[in-house]
């Protein structure tokens, strides 16, 4: 097999570890890497998802979010492993890509259908989605802690990428569905644009309860990423007709229980 094909994932990962790198060192934002890490991710992700629009934005938000959590490290040692993970998730990210849009372009053209890799495609790009919505959420309110932001400008930046990064998880999975002819309901299609905004207000208005609370950021972001999956769990069982009275209890026992853990384990900027 000709290792060539795998030149499209390595080389944007090792601009994308380079320049958090370089971002590491000097803690300050130089445009121009900024600039070519942007250009480097969209132009990949573009290639790679066979010329689509929907992944550009969704790999660009993956990358902001993840330059602005590193922001709200400091500088105790953390960031290296820290680095080293966003890397990773930005090789499945591409990865994940590939796999899930190759399996489209072979749906359009009425070719045999790999649902293996299909799902796998998917569930790599569900991924990325859930980590972007913590990296997102927490890297904005470091900020907002740390520079005494308007809470208001916040809550916007982080309505606008959760609903976007919602409309993009709606349409793989409406299109995952499609392809492998699985049942979906039939509304499902034309209600991108209302659940988005659903998530999108229901993440802000957390954050804005939230700030009422002395809680660091970190914590704000494991909540709101619990929130955003029991709600996603929730319409995807839905827009199925699989959805139960068992299966809400289980999630908001689930939800329940890890958020306070997470509370009780959280440290508090009691002053």
């Amino acid at each position: 097999m000709n290792s060539t094909k795998y030149l499209k994932f390595i080389i944007p990962t090792l601009i994308f570890y380079m320049v958090m790198r370089f971002f590491l060192e000097s803690f300050e934002i130089p445009y121009f890497a900024l600039v070519v890490l942007f250009l480097v991710s969209a132009i990949s992700a573009s290639w790679i998802a066979k010329y689509k629009f929907l992944p550009i934005v969704s790999i660009t938000i993956f990358v902001a979010s993840s330059i602005l959590f590193l922001f709200t490290l400091g500088k105790d040692g953390f960031q290296d492993s820290y680095i080293a993970l966003s890397s990773l998730l930005f090789l499945f990210a591409l990865i994940g890509l590939s796999k899930f849009f190759s399996q489209q372009k072979r749906y359009d053209l009425q070719k045999t259908i790999n649902l293996k890799k299909l799902n796998t495609g998917f569930n790599l790009n569900q991924t990325t989605v859930m980590f972007s919505v913590f990296f997102l959420i927490s890297g904005v309110y470091g900020i907002y802690i740390d520079l005494d932001i308007s809470i208001w400008i916040i809550m916007g930046i982080i309505f606008a990428g959760v609903t976007f990064l919602t409309f993009y998880l709606m349409k793989i999975n409406f299109l995952k569905n499609k392809i492998a002819k699985t049942y979906i309901n039939n509304s499902a299609g034309k209600a991108f644009t209302f659940y988005s905004f659903l998530f999108g207000f229901l993440v802000i208005e957390l954050i804005w309860v939230a700030s009422f609370l002395p809680a660091n950021h970190l914590t704000i972001g494991a909540i709101a990423l619990l929130l955003y999956c029991f709600f996603w769990n929730i319409l995807r069982k839905r827009l199925k007709n699989q959805f139960s009275r068992k299966f809400f209890i289980s999630n908001l026992m689930f939800f329940v229980i890890v958020t306070s853990i997470i509370f009780a384990t959280s440290k508090w900027n009691l002053a």
